[in-house]
């Protein structure tokens, strides 16, 4: 199974993709009678959801991205 999978520039982008994606698996794998694998696959579709939801954490102010103090 080979095809093209277009790459989203943000990891915004990159969530709001996989989510639809697991979304169609998860329904694929319940419908052809894998309920644990449709389970695991809305998990990660519930992760992606997440992040699409949660905005994007800016660095804190006067920390150095190693963690030190300026």
């Amino acid at each position: 199974m080979t095809g093209m999978v277009r790459s989203p520039a943000k990891p915004n982008e990159a969530a709001a993709y996989i989510e639809q994606a697991t979304a169609e698996l998860r329904d694929l794998a319940a419908k052809s009678g894998m309920p644990f694998l449709a389970y695991l696959i809305d998990m990660a579709r519930m992760e992606a959801a997440t992040r699409v939801l949660t905005p994007p954490r800016s660095p804190a102010v006067g920390v150095e991205p190693r963690g030190e103090l300026r």
